[in-house]
C-alpha cells in the first residue's frame, strides 16, 4: 500500500506538470473533471503539432512567457517535495527504481529549462542573486537556447508527465487492485423498503 501511496503521488505530481502547461497554452478541455475530459486532455497532449504550435503562441508574448517562467518554478518544487518523499524508498526496490528515474527525469528537464529561464528571462525575485549564478547549466553546456528548442522541449515534458501519469496509474492499480480496495469497505445496510 505504501507503493501505491508513492505512486499516487507521483502521478499528482506529474499530472499537475502536463495538465498546467496544457492549461497556459489554453488547450485544456472544459467539462466536468470526469474521465473523458482527462482523455481529451490526454488527446491534446499527444497531438504535437497542435500542443507545438500553441506553445509557439505561448513563447511570443512576454506575458505568458513569464507565466510559463513562474509555473516551471512552481512545478520544480512540487517536484522536488515528491521526490523528496518518496525517491529514497522507491530507489530501494528494484520493482520501482524505474519508475522514479522516470519521474526524476521529468524534474530534471523541468529543472533545466528553469534555468535556462532564469538566464534569459530572469524574474524580478532573482535579480538579486549575483549574476553569474544565474548562468544556466543549459547554455553553458550549449550556447544560447532558441525558442524552436524551447518548444520542442517543453512539448516533450508535456507529454512526459503525461506518459507518466498513465504508467504510474497502471502500475499502482497491478499493485493494489481497486477489488482489495472494495473488500475493505464495510458491508452495506440494505435499504429499508
Amino acid at each position: 500500500m505504501l507503493a501505491q501511496y508513492a505512486l499516487f503521488d507521483l502521478i499528482r505530481t506529474a499530472r499537475l506538470v502536463w495538465t498546467s502547461l496544457l492549461e497556459l497554452a489554453d488547450l485544456a478541455p472544459e467539462g466536468e473533471f470526469k474521465a473523458e475530459v482527462l482523455a481529451a486532455g490526454t488527446d491534446a497532449v499527444l497531438d504535437t503539432p497542435r500542443l507545438a504550435a500553441a506553445v509557439d503562441d505561448m513563447l511570443a508574448g512576454a506575458e505568458r512567457r513569464e507565466q510559463l517562467h513562474r509555473l516551471i518554478a512552481e512545478l520544480r518544487r512540487q517536484g522536488e517535495e515528491v521526490l523528496g518523499r518518496w525517491a529514497d524508498v522507491m530507489v530501494n526496490s528494484g520493482t520501482y527504481a524505474e519508475i522514479i528515474d522516470r519521474h526524476v527525469e521529468l524534474y530534471s528537464r523541468l529543472y533545466w529549462w528553469g534555468s535556462v529561464l532564469d538566464e534569459s528571462d530572469p524574474l524580478e525575485e532573482h535579480l538579486g542573486r549575483p549574476r553569474l549564478s544565474r548562468l544556466s547549466p543549459a547554455t553553458q553546456t550549449s550556447g544560447p537556447v532558441e525558442d524552436e528548442w524551447l518548444r520542442d522541449n517543453l512539448v516533450a515534458i508535456a507529454q512526459l508527465a503525461e506518459s507518466l501519469d498513465r504508467s504510474s496509474f497502471e502500475l499502482a492499480m497491478r499493485i493494489v487492485p481497486l477489488d482489495w480496495w472494495e473488500a475493505q469497505l464495510p458491508d452495506r445496510p440494505s435499504s429499508a423498503q
